[in-house]
């Protein structure tokens, strides 16, 4: 399970479970790091609708 996120003109991607950058390529390390709390703050919701878009 991941999520890839978008700043600007950079993205990255992220596992959510373990919580761990994949990749990125133009954010800046502040950006990272609020991307990976905001992921961090709302992996359930993230969870549930990974679940309700793949399945189990």
């Amino acid at each position: 399970m991941h999520v890839h996120t978008r700043r600007g003109g950079g993205f990255a991607k992220f596992w959510i479970e373990p919580l761990e950058l994949e990749f990125a390529c133009g954010m800046t390390t502040q950006e990272l790091a609020r991307a990976e709390q905001l992921i961090a703050d709302n992996a359930d919701l993230i969870r549930r609708r990974w679940h309700e878009v793949f399945g189990t």
